[in-house]
């Protein structure tokens, strides 16, 4: 199984010494990385569903059964997906430096998502980062060194080591292109971080009603706890079922479903929609609830 539905496997992955690149884009760092380690398992997280599809096709047209791909932003890959100290090595490669200041939560290199990586690594693990940003370089390194638990060697990247055809075009061009290597050599100090909590199950909720106002809900946004949104979109009726497209952004981590309600007697049962795929967690229970309450408010 080379695509990976972080919403069925159980978690966390007992993979150990892998080896992970962040941000795979075109793949092809990614499939040299698979071809060298055929011995070891090697995963790529990647958020474009468009390079998903491109490098399952290329997986598949040369048998590469140690490489594993899941659709999930790096932050979340590694949170929900990976055990600590089960990875090796992780790969960034040129990573977008969201150069604008509100932007900057969004970096890769983030104090939290070193913290994350620096948790999932090995004892003797790397991190290694390439990028042309030196900016984002120096905002790398601070968090880093902060962090207290790695060792760091800064290198510029010869002439004769680019290992993509974009590496060597801009070598070419005369630009500076930087290597940073992040080898943990302690555990990070413990810090508050962004977490979400599975459950077994979701439970549907009944209704004591005659009469339902999905009104109430349409084109909605509702704040249900702290970093937690919950937002309500189109409402469709069908007789004795009312359906109510959701999204449900918990501490960033965002999903999309769909909402049911269904008259069953004298009463309605509120649930999500089972053609949803869903990571079953306590913040979704809690919007079917949410969602109960204001459909039925007098």
């Amino acid at each position: 199984m080379s695509l990976l539905d972080h919403r069925k496997v159980k978690k966390p992955l007992s993979y150990k010494d892998l080896i992970l690149e962040i941000g795979f884009g075109r793949g092809d760092f990614l499939i040299k990385l698979a071809r060298e380690n055929p011995t070891r398992k090697v995963m790529g997280l990647e958020v474009s569903g468009i390079a998903i599809e491109r490098i399952l096709k290329r997986i598949r047209r040369e048998n590469l059964n140690n490489l594993l791909i899941a659709q999930l932003e790096a932050y979340w890959g590694a949170y929900l997906l990976l055990a600590d100290r089960s990875i090796r090595r992780i790969h960034i490669n040129y990573p977008d430096p969201w150069f604008k200041k509100r932007h900057i939560k969004r970096r890769l290199t983030s104090r939290e998502h070193l913290y994350i990586f620096a948790k999932r690594l090995e004892m003797g693990g790397e991190i290694i980062l390439k990028t042309d940003h030196y900016p984002f370089l120096e905002y790398t390194l601070e968090n880093a060194t902060a962090l207290g638990c790695f060792e760091i060697t800064l290198s510029r990247i010869l002439p004769g080591e680019p290992t993509t055809k974009y590496e060597a075009k801009w070598i070419r061009e005369g630009k500076d292109l930087y290597e940073i290597k992040l080898r943990k050599a302690s555990e990070p100090d413990t810090m508050e971080i962004r977490e979400i909590k599975e459950v077994d199950e979701l439970f549907p909720v009944k209704v004591e009603s005659e009469e339902i106002n999905p009104s109430a809900l349409e084109s909605r946004e509702i704040k249900i706890g702290e970093d937690i949104y919950l937002r309500f979109f189109k409402v469709h009726r069908c007789g004795d079922v009312v359906m109510v497209e959701s999204l449900l952004s918990e501490r960033g981590y965002t999903q999309r479903f769909v909402i049911t309600f269904k008259r069953s007697g004298s009463s309605w049962v509120v649930d999500i929609s089972p053609f949803s795929e869903v990571l079953r967690t306590e913040n979704l229970q809690k919007a079917v609830e949410v969602a109960s309450e204001l459909a039925f408010r007098p």
